[in-house]
């Protein structure tokens, strides 16, 4: 998306520019280098790419006095351009077509220029560039009259990674001398963000990977309880993609109870990389051990990330009807709570269910608990599973 001149490009150095008076920075321009900075080198913290695209385009976009950006990268499984400025159909008919014949990108490369403006690019020919077919049918109706930039190479891309940023109004100063020493301060912390965001989004995919060939069930959640990644074995796990009540219930609680262990811990990694929470669920239909732990923000960035393994227990290993009446003296009636306590139905959902009062369905589960041997409800299932 820069922007070229006709003809063969001349083997030449960078043609002298004009050097126009440059203002100091105020306090409100310092304000911006330093947020600016922080995003450029923040990459992790964002939730995604597109997140922090989308950051650095809008607070360097402020920085340089910048209309619109748009930022190209080259990372496995998302859009090689993007921008929260321009339409999609706009972005993929410049990769699709006018890239290819983009001058500017040519005398970039041939150059070598890592921080550049028009004038870089073209200096004198710049009468040449407005002619060119790249201004005449991309470049103008979208009204982009000036534009410059920072363009790094990236290991193992096919594309260089390259922030644009555009005005409407050509031959300003804000992209001339002062622009492209404000980019020229921002260049290292472009590379270093670059750099870290490339190689956790392999890393981030080698994962993914890595947890779906796994036959344990994963999911990976975010603070909410939203799913981010869940594997194939999870979902066979639970016999499709719609699960329990219960087996849902006791995923959310997890979750909130870690999410709460944060707060109680802020900042201590040691501790919360330590910190686990294991659940036994009984459904009407099956029972499960789920775990719950945090996940390093080296494996998916700066956003709190928590990893929930589910492992569905051996049916066989419940013990018929039969058997447990034969063990523990249960009556039908007795039986029938005793299932319903250990799939984690409360005194009144059982007494609902069953059709008895709240006092006659006490009474069942002391019995209950008596014939067991066990203190409370959460040690009925393992009873009744012979564990």
């Amino acid at each position: 998306m820069t922007h070229g001149v006709t003809g063969r490009i001349p083997q030449t150095e960078i043609p002298r520019r004009p050097v126009p008076a440059t203002a100091p920075l105020n306090p409100r321009d310092h304000n911006a280098l330093h947020a600016a900075f922080a995003v450029l080198l923040s990459p992790l913290d964002s939730v995604d790419v597109e997140s922090w695209r989308g950051e650095v385009g809008s607070f360097l976009s402020e920085l340089v006095g910048a209309d619109r950006s748009a930022f190209q990268l080259d990372v496995p499984g998302i859009p090689l351009l993007y921008s929260e400025d321009y339409p999609q159909a706009m972005l993929d008919a410049y990769i699709g077509h006018y890239q290819s014949i983009d001058l500017g990108r040519m005398r970039r490369e041939q150059l070598g220029l890592e921080v550049w403006n028009r004038w870089r690019l073209h200096g004198a020919r710049l009468r040449q560039f407005w002619e060119s077919e790249i201004h005449q049918d991309f470049l103008a109706p979208n009204r982009i009259f000036d534009s410059m930039g920072l363009t790094v190479p990236v290991r193992g891309a096919s594309h260089m990674a390259t922030v644009f940023f555009h005005r409407e109004k050509s031959g300003t100063a804000e992209f001339g001398e002062r622009g492209v020493s404000i980019l020229d301060l921002l260049l290292p912390a472009f590379k270093a963000g670059v750099r870290d965001l490339v190689r956790y989004a392999h890393q981030r995919e080698s994962l993914a990977s890595h947890l779906d060939s796994l036959s344990e069930g994963i999911r990976i959640c975010d603070p909410a309880g939203h799913t981010v990644h869940q594997n194939p074995a999870f979902t066979s796990a639970v016999g499709g993609e719609r699960m329990p009540h219960e087996l849902e219930a006791a995923i959310y609680d997890i979750v909130q109870s870690l999410i709460a262990f944060t707060r109680e811990k802020p900042g201590s990694s040691s501790a919360l990389a330590g910190k686990r929470l294991t659940r036994e669920v009984h459904t009407l239909a099956t029972s499960y051990e789920v775990r719950g732990s945090f996940l390093g923000r080296e494996l998916l960035g700066a956003e709190l990330r928590i990893v929930i393994s589910l492992t569905r227990l051996a049916s066989q290993t419940t013990f018929s009807d039969a058997a447990l009446q034969a063990l523990y003296g249960l009556t039908c009636r007795e039986l029938e709570i005793a299932r319903r306590l250990a799939c984690g139905q409360s005194t009144k959902e059982l007494a609902h269910a069953c059709g008895i009062s709240l006092h006659t369905a006490r009474r069942h589960t002391e019995k209950i608990f008596h014939k067991l041997g066990v203190r409370n409800r959460s040690q009925v299932g393992p009873k009744l599973r012979a564990v």
